[in-house]
């Protein structure tokens, strides 16, 4: 979706929308409104308007890449935070080093923008929607921008889902401060039937592809991946493999050659990718700035070009860096080396694409959804069901083959465990700093085992001595079952008393 100067204007006026709509009507200085006023009684009239306020939700999903990899990449043991940040990163009102260590609390500053972000999207797609439902537009249009929004209540209801377990369930707008004061949260189940219901609306409404500037917008193929990471979270592989078979075999999607093109921003929206958030370099507000998130303390003009420091977030751990083979082609596109005193570390290379010394910013876009992410989905699914040779093998070794490692045979991978294990390491270092690995450990069963193998190995060796503040003690990396999910924000606790909080915090 090309359309870049439209979506900070779009969210904007979304906002402005959904503020009128939480108000409503009934205030005096709302009774009689000029006509050059917006109010979201004259705003939701035309298709272009409906698509203004869906671009707006396009937009959010830019605020929700930019800050997913706290919860998504730093909690598994993909990353870490570098130990040159100050206390109030580490151990303040962000308790990044806690979040990393699983000693945070309620009112970290991570968890409450995360409830912010995915709720804030799901009130634009239900205020939109409601006004949809009585809209006299096309009605060919009316499905169109349905889908799309309701793709994107799944996609944050999915996420929620997944962070803290029982949510709200949200598929009508909040029209009144004690509705909102009021609200509990559903049953997993609940919420799981929901975001099937949505994604399979969006599968039977949505395009294959698109042309111009639609280019980027959600695809049929976009929600076949929701769908299927959905049912692969519950543990239903066949109806992933369903959804996997189609996407397959749709002709739409395929590898790119060589790995580096994946996140080179003059290659945007290619044949791997599925679905892909958009960013755009410049004065518009649609610049990213992931690699100045990622890239280490005291790397200015070394790893980036732009006039601020950059805060050292995301950063690799030893475990993952030597999680790659030898020769892999992977690892010096994903990480790169900078050879700091003190404390020389690895950062997140793939999106080191700034081009601008006057500004933090740059264009990469954010890999969501792609196709070798699919194939590997396809794999485990048949060999969740029953080990295989033929498909599940070639959907591995072509992704193999790409990164320059030999094809792995029976001989290799023998049974169904062995092959599960080539999986979880195949989506590791394929997928590495695109936001899977902390889902993939909790879905597959893994991530207690696995981070407690890490926290023992982490605090032999660290990646990066913690300062003292956070220094690593007894319980640092001590996970249990109550861990994998996160704590619900202590502010809705506050305002809300009907929500309860998770155990174990």
């Amino acid at each position: 979706m090309k359309k870049y100067s439209s979506i900070l204007g779009s969210k904007r006026i979304l906002f402005i929308v959904s503020i009128l709509v939480f108000l409503g009507c009934n205030e005096e200085f709302l009774d009689v409104t000029p006509d050059h006023y917006l109010t979201e009684g004259n705003f939701y009239q035309t298709d272009e308007d409906f698509d203004q306020a869906l671009l707006g939700v396009y937009g959010g999903m830019q605020d929700y890449v930019l800050s997913a990899h706290f919860l998504e990449e730093g909690r598994s043991d993909n990353t870490t935070y570098d130990n040159l940040l100050d206390q109030g990163s580490l151990g303040g009102g962000r308790q990044y080093g806690f979040l990393d260590q699983f000693k945070m609390t309620s009112v970290a500053g991570p968890i409450s923008d995360a409830w912010n972000n995915i709720y804030g999207g799901i009130k634009d797609c239900n205020v939109t929607l409601f006004y949809l439902n009585s809209a006299e537009i096309d009605p060919d249009s009316a499905k169109m921008l349905e889908a799309q929004l309701r793709f994107f209540r799944a996609f944050y209801h999915f996420v929620a889902v997944r962070y803290w377990g029982d949510v709200p369930l949200l598929i009508e707008p909040v029209s009144s401060a004690e509705d909102a004061f009021a609200l509990k949260r559903n049953p997993t189940s609940e919420v799981y039937q929901a975001i099937v219901d949505d994604a399979e609306f969006a599968i039977s409404n949505l395009p294959l592809a698109y042309t111009g500037n639609d280019v980027g917008r959600i695809t049929q193929g976009a929600a076949r991946m929701l769908l299927a990471k959905v049912y692969l979270t519950r543990g239903e592989y066949g109806n992933a493999q369903i959804q996997l078979n189609s996407i397959i075999g749709s002709d739409q999607y395929d590898l790119l050659d060589d790995y580096a093109d994946i996140f080179d921003p003059a290659n945007k929206n290619h044949q791997e990718s599925i679905f892909e958030v958009q960013f755009k370099e410049g004065q518009e507000g649609e610049s990213s700035n992931f690699i100045y998130q990622f890239a280490p303390v005291g790397s200015r003009g070394v790893v980036v070009l732009g006039p601020e420091n950059s805060p050292g977030r995301n950063i690799p751990t030893k475990d993952m860096v030597e999680a790659y083979e030898a020769n892999d082609k992977r690892k010096d596109i994903s990480v790169a080396y900078f050879d700091r005193n003190p404390s020389p570390l690895y950062y997140v290379n793939k999106y080191n694409h700034d081009t601008d010394p006057d500004f933090s910013r740059s264009p990469d876009n954010w890999p969501v959804y792609r196709y070798a992410d699919a194939m590997l989905m396809l794999a485990e699914a048949i060999n969740e069901q029953s080990y295989q040779t033929g498909v599940p093998f070639t959907m591995l070794n072509r992704v193999r083959v790409r990164a320059g490692l030999p094809e792995l045979t029976t001989t290799d991978l023998p049974d169904q465990v062995s092959f599960r294990n080539a999986i979880a390491q195949e989506r590791r270092v394929e997928l590495a700093f695109e936001n899977h690995r902390w889902f993939d450990l909790v879905r597959t069963g893994k991530a207690i085992e696995v981070i407690t193998a890490f926290g023992i190995k982490e605090k032999a060796d660290p990646t990066l001595v913690p300062p003292d503040f956070i220094a690593y003690g007894p319980e640092s990396f001590a996970i249990t079952q109550d861990k994998l999910v996160y704590p619900i924000p202590n502010n809705e606790l506050d305002l809300n008393p009907n929500m309860t909080q998770n155990p174990g915090y």
